[in-house]
């Protein structure tokens, strides 16, 4: 991010996590994003209005990592500051690559579509239940059970990086295995961390006192709305099966979070379901499932060739 980038990320900072200038400054040092740059909104006196994070990946293909540990789609729909004026002010709104708005805050136009994603409001557990089959419902009783041999207890990234060789083992199995995958979920919730603007809550499971699995969700406020991201659940197969499920329903059902926005990280995106990640559209029934608007925008080869009206 050039100084002029951070000039504009400062001036239109409005105290929410994603508009933390160390966190954009994360999302510009993410491998596969190339060409970064900042696509900005003006005024017409020449002011910024907004700012969307975008690069180029690996097809050539323009993305925004908003908000996210890069690649993965949104986890949360919470936005850079004016991210919507920056959309209203594309001249051209026409066939072109992804970007990803909550159906809160874009507004469902011909322009846009209506995407499911695996977020819900936060409920108690047996209105939870009530939504599901009774097949599902069973069988979530029958895993919360099983779990409550595990005790919970508070953990830090130190018990995250620990939880990884299990994962990286999920992973080589499936063959996604990315050796730096791991330094950079570390990287970017240490960044959150350090930014004050969101709390990290990590929840080690425990079994006969030996850490079996873990769980991150980070917790913060956009523009009044508590919102919990839930980023990751990594385990022990062995001995903890199934607490990817548990976890989320315990999230999901917290008492000290009813009424917030559970966003569980997205399960795929453009139509793609992530192998493994199945799971999270059954834990959220679509009953309760919240919906982002995905608005195609065309972009030129660079910032220089996109334009804008005044609003």
């Amino acid at each position: 991010m050039n100084s002029e980038d951070l000039v504009i990320v400062e001036a239109l900072d409005d105290g929410t996590l994603y508009a933390a200038p160390s966190l954009i400054q994360e999302m510009f040092t993410y491998p596969y994003l190339e060409d970064a740059f900042l696509l900005v909104s003006y005024d017409c006196l020449g002011n910024p209005t907004g700012y969307i994070p975008v690069g180029i990946n690996n097809d050539s293909k323009f993305m925004s990592y908003i908000p996210a540990i890069p690649p993965s789609a949104p986890v949360c729909p919470t936005y850079t500051p004016g991210a919507t004026n920056v959309l209203r002010s594309i001249e051209k709104l026409v066939s072109g690559d992804y970007i990803y708005f909550d159906v809160d805050v874009v507004a469902n136009t011909e322009l846009s579509t209506q995407e499911e994603t695996a977020s819900a409001i936060c409920l108690p557990l047996e209105k939870y239940l009530q939504h599901l089959s009774s097949s599902r419902r069973k069988d979530i009783r029958r895993k919360l059970k099983q779990s409550s041999q595990l005790n919970v207890e508070a953990g830090c990234l130190e018990d995250v990086l620990a939880a990884w060789p299990w994962m990286k083992a999920v992973w080589q199995r499936r063959n996604q295995y990315d050796i730096d995958h791991v330094n950079r979920v570390l990287s970017w919730l240490n960044v959150i961390e350090q930014s004050g603007r969101g709390c990290l809550k990590i929840d080690k499971y425990m079994l006969n006192g030996k850490m079996v699995g873990v769980n991150c969700c980070v917790l913060h406020y956009f523009h009044g709305t508590l919102h919990c991201d839930d980023y990751l659940t990594w385990f022990d197969a062995k001995h903890a099966s199934g607490l990817g499920i548990v976890s989320a329903v315990n999230n999901l059902s917290n008492p000290a979070y009813q009424g917030a926005r559970y966003n569980l990280g997205l399960p795929g995106f453009y139509g793609k379901t992530f192998d493994g990640h199945e799971y999270k559209w059954d834990v959220i029934p679509k009953s309760l499932r919240l919906t982002q608007s995905i608005v195609n925008i065309k972009l030129g080869n660079n910032a220089g060739e996109v334009s804008f009206d005044c609003i």
